[in-house]
């Protein structure tokens, strides 16, 4: 509990900076959306616990619907209806949080799922954002008199950049341009960023890696022609990116739990969010790779397990076992180097017990006895006297044979 509720008060500080820029640059109906937000998270999980549960709310002293009511709202537009906010939080936590027992246990963000559901539900509310310039900010987006702007995620999706000149940059990092209320301050995000870097390096080793990766893909395929450093720029501010990647994507409940599972996970949730924004039906849909990436979570520590783990030495060789010979599969490699081992004396190579060559040795030579030796008799060395004389005898044999042939038939 005390760890959770550790990490809920980090994220609640970063969220609470993020709410007062919201509401100095929307005014106080930013401040309405976030409040009844955070009290329906609240009395949504309060209600669960103590009349469907029959438990005592103690869990919500873990602080994480504060969390999730915060999120929801500042991950929407200020011209969203009132309801809108509080619709997603009730979800986020009925549905993705309760019925999982807590905050631990819960295999998805609970805030991003409340995102997503009212993402799909009512696109044109998410998406429609105040124009800063032109219109009143208190209007709300179903309203006639309600004049929309054109965010940075909508200008990528259209191919049009911001203007080259220092002003409209500016624009970009303090937040005034259209876009999520808490999400469009470019400099408000890298704050937040590091602070996680101070107070939760592993979560921000995956954050890291994620930001890196879309400013990476960003600056090799730009989706305008002004320059790939505006394209980079434009991609990290427009939408939820930055903000998915610090407050959702860095969740250890739903994240993997090694560093190299936490790179890749970052990486490969990077590559789906800038694939996404290309192909996808929505103009931001970094929500739904937190939900994907939530899912398989627990892959990335299998496989980067797997890959960048490395092997230990005294690993079990392979089990060799003749068809007719003694079972040797439960024998492990100390019981093989505890056997007795042959050497071959022409080789030099020792081998075990099952016939596996290690390494050479020395083998001392064998001294013969002298008395041995003198037993043996060497047999004499041929030499040209001997080979003439064998020569004549066997010319002498042929000779007598042939004489002996002649004479019999002349008896006859």
């Amino acid at each position: 509990m005390n760890k959770v509720r550790s990490f809920m008060m980090d994220m609640i500080i970063m969220l609470l900076a993020v709410a007062v820029v919201a509401v100095y640059t929307y005014g106080v109906r930013a401040l309405w959306s976030i409040i009844l937000s955070v009290l329906a998270a609240v009395l949504t999980e309060v209600v669960a616990y103590i009349f469907f549960m029959k438990k005592n709310p103690t869990k919500i002293a873990d602080l994480s619907a504060i969390f999730t009511g915060l999120a929801v709202a500042l991950a929407l537009p200020s011209s969203a209806p009132f309801w809108l906010a509080p619709f997603g939080a009730i979800f986020a936590i009925a549905v993705a949080k309760i019925p999982f027992g807590d905050t631990t246990t819960t295999p998805f963000v609970p805030a991003a799922v409340g995102i997503g559901f009212v993402t799909l539900s009512y696109p044109t509310l998410v998406f429609a954002y105040p124009n800063l310039a032109i219109g009143k900010l208190t209007d709300v987006s179903t309203s006639t008199s309600f004049v929309s702007g054109t965010s940075l995620a909508q200008m990528l999706a259209q191919s049009k950049s911001i203007g080259t000149n220092i002003l409209n940059v500016l624009d970009v990092f303090v937040g005034r341009v259209p876009g999520p209320m808490g999400a469009s301050c470019l400099i408000l995000m890298i704050g937040t960023f590091l602070y996680l870097v101070i107070r939760r390096q592993s979560g921000a080793l995956i954050t890291f890696s994620y930001i890196l990766t879309c400013a990476i893909i960003a600056f090799l395929f730009p989706r305008i022609m002004t320059g790939r450093m505006y394209s980079v720029l434009m991609e990290l501010a427009a939408g939820l990116l930055f903000y998915c990647g610090v407050f959702f994507l860095s969740d250890p409940a739903t994240s993997p739990k090694t560093n190299p599972g936490r790179i890749l996970f970052g990486v490969v949730a990077g590559i789906f969010t800038m694939i996404l924004r290309r192909v996808g039906t929505y103009e931001e849909s970094a929500i739904f790779v937190v939900l994907i990436m939530n899912a398989v979570s627990s892959v990335f520590d299998d496989f980067a397990a797997a890959v960048f783990t490395p092997k230990k030495k005294g690993a079990k060789r392979a089990k060799l076992q003749p068809a007719d010979g003694p079972n040797l599969e439960d024998e492990s490699e100390e019981d093989l180097d505890e056997e007795p081992v042959e050497i071959n004396e022409e080789t030099g190579f020792v081998a075990n017990k099952l016939g596996m060559v290690t390494e050479p040795v020395e083998v001392a030579p064998v001294e013969t006895p002298v008395e041995i030796l003198a037993e043996v008799e060497t047999p004499a060395e041929p030499n040209a006297e001997t080979d003439e004389r064998i020569s004549a005898e066997v010319e002498a044999l042929l000779a007598s044979i042939i004489n002996e042939g002649e004479g019999g038939s002349g008896n006859e």
